[in-house]
């Protein structure tokens, strides 16, 4: 079984996938190894084979280098691609979220956006956390699964 097709397997067994923000940037940028892994993701995601969800914070964090350069206009049509990608519903962050969120980043550290994000998926009843880089494998019953597990095995395109 090739790469590509563990990683199929391995989403089409979930019921609730959220997406890190680094996903979402990697399939809008096109240019990376893992773009078999995404594409073949967000077509399962359109076809309705696979429900997605990402926090709010994603949009903040696709959002904001835009508005840094003072190109609007981009940051638009990213917000419109963001909302037009089938199956994935973007979950707010609300003070639920916010105290599930201290409580990740006091028990495993890191970047506060990781700790909203994964207190997103957790909140939600996510199945699992699909990132494109990650050391962690599981956190409070939900598995963890980082792209690069599956791309840096040469075997993706077979």
């Amino acid at each position: 079984m090739s790469e590509l097709e563990r990683f199929e397997s391995l989403v089409r067994q979930q019921q609730l996938i959220h997406l890190d923000a680094g996903i979402l940037a990697l399939n809008l940028a096109g240019l990376n190894s893992a773009l078999p892994l995404t594409r073949t993701l967000f077509r399962l995601m359109g076809d309705g084979e696979v429900q997605a969800q990402t926090s709010a914070l994603t949009l903040y964090q696709l959002l904001m280098e835009s508005y840094r350069r003072g190109e609007e206009a981009t940051a638009d049509r990213i917000e419109q691609l963001i909302g037009a990608v089938p199956g994935l519903r973007v979950v707010p962050v609300d003070g639920r979220v916010a105290r599930q969120a201290a409580q990740v980043r006091a028990r495993i550290g890191g970047r506060i956006e990781r700790s909203v994000q994964l207190a997103s998926a957790l909140s939600e009843g996510a199945d699992l956390f699909l990132t494109p880089h990650s050391s962690l494998r599981r956190i409070a019953g939900m598995g963890i699964e980082s792209l690069d597990a599956f791309a840096q095995n040469s075997s993706l395109s077979g």
